[in-house]
């Protein structure tokens, strides 16, 4: 099994702020089954954490430049690890995701590098 993480991109950055209780309890709920059923079936390596929209860029130069300055469909919102197979089973896995249920969104699948 190969690890792959799934890499959130875009989204509404308010999301948090404009959602009622209910609503957010419903957002977790659904995060908390599909980890669960992962972690069941031992294809969860980890379950990652949401980032906020805001923070730096620096180049080779040492320029640093606000992240807030690209465009929201391409800033990174989140990621988690899974094991899978093959990419092609990742990408299913990544499918199942309840990102999905918000507007604007893209998942990169990608596979981790095992170094040495």
């Amino acid at each position: 099994m190969n690890e792959y993480m799934l890499v959130y991109q875009g989204g509404d950055p308010d999301w948090a702020k404009n959602s009622t209780p209910e609503q957010m309890g419903a957002a977790m709920e659904q995060w908390g089954a599909w980890m669960g059923a992962l972690q069941e079936k031992d294809q969860l390596v980890s379950g990652g954490s949401p980032l906020h929209y805001a923070g730096k860029n620096i180049d080779a130069d040492k320029v640093v430049t606000d992240i807030a300055a690209s465009e929201l469909k391409e800033l990174v919102s989140g990621y988690s690890i899974v094991k899978a197979a093959n990419i092609d089973a990742a990408v299913e896995i990544a499918k199942q995701c309840p990102i999905f249920n918000h507007a604007g969104i893209k998942v990169q699948v990608r596979e981790v590098q095992q170094m040495g």
